[in-house]
């Protein structure tokens, strides 16, 4: 059940100077649905699977404003407001820790932002990474074949973290022996840069990790320098060392593309596994037609992408869904929850692989859409069409509860560890 929120008491100066506007309640003060605990800025126990949350913030609270020790932070959630909001940087700032911490594309407005991006972009162009399929195909098909012999595995540990690390490892010329330290360094660097993006105390440690994750990433680049390396980490060292960047922008840009490129993409692998349990007819109808793959992957981005939030500070007061954030506040789009908005995909919250998706918010939008975009559909791609050649069944463990990404990871969110079972198909069911 739900009811007409109350007016806060609490009053924010925003618009002209002198005026003041009644903020809307906290989500806590709302009248949520029985069984359902209001939404709060860290929960570990709706942070994994958020999309009933985000479906009532839709209709009933589009704007939602939670407290933190911090600040308040207000959350984004029809596709409108979070689209209008992405292509709003002069408003919407990125810039939401000045100064800026860590060379993260994501925590910088233009000039910066585009400056940075232009010294990696080229890489990640179709055509640049078209080269990869080969190797992304050869590597697919080695960390499924164990799980198919064993007749399942953990869909994340055994299959989407192994490829999508190699993937990246040799996007930036990272040797297979250091995948192991990488893993933990990435990690640790996420955690710490989702801290840094909320301006949370740290509690572990994640920031020494991260400081010795970029002593690493320079190293390597000293390596990549002397062997004249064409891999993006080779470029950018050459950046770096004709001056182009400073030594701190060319070891945080390095570990960026590294963290984004594998975390991302590690959960949208996890995801297509788990729509393949829901949805077995597209299994087979994909085997059946190869093609429609791309169908899947677009779809699978927008009905469960992996990026649920995106930092901003807002650079004035502004009107959102009738409500008056105002200058200074932290903002939270949701990608995620807007992807599933009725108003702009009829029937939102159901994966219909038929589905007209053009315009989803899975690969991000505006001057921050994801660069990465064309590797991660490729992984996704290769895999989608291996699973439906090699599958007659996928379906998730019973005994083994889907495991989520929990902690100050805020940013993405998906299946930490996700146990799946599978049956092969025979050999008269292939569509070779």
């Amino acid at each position: 059940m739900t009811a007409t929120p109350p007016v806060s008491t609490h009053v924010s100066t925003g618009g002209s100077a002198g005026e003041s506007t009644a903020l809307p309640p906290y989500s806590h003060e709302l009248d949520w649905p029985d069984g359902m605990a209001p939404f709060k800025v860290v929960d570990d126990g709706t942070q994994g699977d958020p999309y009933r949350h985000y479906q009532w913030m839709r209709q009933n609270a589009p704007v939602l404003r939670a407290h933190s020790p911090v600040s308040d932070v207000w959350f984004i959630s029809r596709y409108d407001d979070v689209r209008r909001a992405m292509r709003a940087p002069k408003v919407f700032s990125s810039q939401v820790v000045d100064p800026v911490p860590l060379t993260f594309l994501t925590l910088f407005d233009a000039p910066n932002h585009t400056r940075l991006r232009q010294v990696v972009a080229q890489a990640f162009i179709p055509k640049a990474i078209a080269r990869f399929e080969d190797r992304v195909r050869e590597n697919a098909e080695k960390y499924l074949a164990p799980m198919l012999a064993a007749g399942g595995g953990d869909a994340v540990d055994d299959y989407a973290i192994p490829l999508s690390m190699s993937t990246i490892s040799a996007l930036l010329d990272v040797p297979a022996e250091d995948f192991e330290k990488m893993k933990f360094w990435s990690d640790e660097t996420f955690s710490y840069f989702g801290r840094l993006a909320r301006n949370a105390q740290g509690t572990g440690t994640d920031e020494q990790s991260t400081l010795e994750f970029f002593a690493y990433l320079k190293d390597t680049m000293e390596r990549l320098y002397g062997e004249e390396s064409d891999s993006v980490g080779g470029h950018i060292a050459r950046m770096w060392k004709e001056g182009l960047l400073s030594e701190k922008e060319a070891k945080e840009l390095c570990a960026f593309v590294f963290v984004a490129g594998h975390d991302t993409t590690t959960i949208l692998l996890a995801n297509a596994f788990r729509t393949f349990s829901e949805q077995p007819d597209v299994l087979e109808r994909i085997r059946l037609n190869p093609d429609d793959a791309n169908l899947f992957v677009e779809e699978l981005a927008r009905y469960r992408g992996t990026v649920q939030r995106a930092s901003r500070i807002t650079t004035e007061a502004v009107e959102v869904a009738g409500v008056t954030i105002p200058a200074g506040a932290i903002v939270r789009l949701l990608p995620a929850a807007a992807n599933r908005d009725s108003s702009k995909y009829p029937d939102g919250e159901r994966f219909d692989i038929d589905r007209n998706t053009d315009g989803h918010l899975g690969f991000g939008h505006g001057v921050h859409s994801c660069l990465g975009a064309p590797l991660a559909r490729l992984e996704v791609l290769v895999t989608v069409k291996l699973l439906a050649e090699k599958l007659a069944s996928l379906t998730l463990d019973p005994d083994k509860p889907i495991e989520y990404v929990r902690g100050n990871n805020l940013t993405n969110s998906g299946p930490e560890h996700l146990h799946v079972m599978l049956q092969q198909v025979n050999a008269g069911q292939t569509n070779a």
